[in-house]
């Protein structure tokens, strides 16, 4: 818990720097878009982390789709809301095809389903790789792009091994 408390206020202090150096004048994007999306991914993954590992899967799920909620009706962000677009579908496939029927929904930050004990190492490889994949596209855009995502692609990235 403490060790994501520290990463969340290592990515807010890099929002916060990457914000106040932003140009002005880029069509679409704002620093307070970037924030908000930011801040709901990390409120949303921070919660997680306190469910154990077998619903932290759905918990990711749900955190990743609050955060597509956020910048769905922000065009300019649209690349970056299909790369964690994917990771939301990837996820939700996996919990439904690998749900732990025995177990009941529990509440942390959302109301989720667990997976069976045996399919974490397949989550665990699918979140990476599908953070993989959304981290090279939020990276690998235009400058503007690559300015206003860098603080979710950081944060992003930084949950890679958050299935552990």
């Amino acid at each position: 818990m403490r060790a994501f408390k520290n990463l969340t206020l290592a990515i807010l202090a890099i929002a916060a720097g990457s914000a106040a150096r932003a140009e002005q004048g880029d069509m679409g994007f704002s620093n307070s878009q970037t924030e908000r999306t930011v801040s709901t991914f990390l409120s949303g993954i921070e919660g997680c982390a306190e469910a154990p590992p077998v619903y932290r899967v759905d918990c990711f799920q749900q955190a990743y789709a609050g955060t597509v909620r956020v910048i769905s009706n922000a065009s300019a962000y649209w690349e970056a809301e299909v790369a964690l677009t994917r990771i939301n579908r990837n996820l939700y496939s996996f919990v439904r095809a690998n749900t732990d029927k025995s177990l009941g929904r529990e509440r942390y930050n959302f109301r989720v389903r667990a997976v069976t004990e045996a399919a974490l190492p397949e989550a665990q490889a699918l979140y990476a790789q599908s953070v993989d994949q959304a981290v090279a596209i939020m990276r690998g855009g235009n400058s503007a792009e690559v300015k206003y995502f860098k603080p979710l692609a950081d944060a992003v990235e930084a949950s890679r091994d958050g299935l552990q």
